[in-house]
Formats: C-alpha cells, structure tokens, sequence
C-alpha cells in the first residue's frame, strides 16, 4: 500500500509545506519548489503551449512577490490543491508526486539508485 499523508502542514516561518507520511516519514517542501513543479497543464506545457520556466529562485525579488500558498485543499483521497499568491491554482499534486519530490537525502538516493 502507498504511503499517503497523516498531516500537511503550512509553515509560513520556513517557506516550508509539511507532510507526515503514514509510514512515519517526514516532508519538508520549499514553496518555491513545489511553485516551480506545478503538475498543472499549463506548467508543463500538456495543453499545446510551452511550458512555463522552472527557476530555482527568485530572480527580481523587489519585482515579483515570493510563491505563498494561500491554502491547501485535499483533492478525494489520493492529491492536494494549492492555491498560490499568485492566483494560480489548477495544479492538482497527487500524494505520489509529492513523495517523489521529497527533498530528503534518503529520497534522493533511492531516486538516484
């Protein structure tokens, strides 16, 4: 059985999205990362349009205002949708997506085995 979330927690403090695992493993997602992987068509070009830039950071802080969620809503039982500060919202990020973007060194090595 996949391991889907127990808790998603908004941490404004850390820029962080929070998710406690049912298998007891811990999350932690940049904002700006989970922004910049929208799974939406749009972001990723599935509509017939380009996709739209993946950054790494913030290159005109003065200019454009940092990714923010403004909240986070379950999607049935398998996704999550965010809506952003930006006013984007249609990226739907199942719970197997967001594991396998976790950030963690042990995610990291089992996806580079």
């Amino acid at each position: 059985m996949a391991s889907i979330p127990k808790r998603i927690k908004l941490e404004g403090g850390n820029d962080t999205l929070a998710v406690e695992w049912s298998d007891g493993h811990l999350s932690a997602y940049r904002y700006q990362n989970l922004r910049d992987r929208c799974p939406c068509a749009t972001c990723t070009g599935a509509e017939g349009g380009p996709a739209r830039a993946q950054t790494t950071s913030n290159p005109l802080p003065m200019f454009k205002q940092a990714p923010r969620p403004m909240r986070v809503e379950m999607v049935g039982r398998y996704a999550v949708q965010i809506y952003w500060n930006d006013g984007h919202s249609t990226g739907i990020y199942t719970f197997q997506y967001l594991r396998d973007l976790c950030p963690c060194a042990e995610c990291a090595a089992l996806r580079s085995a």
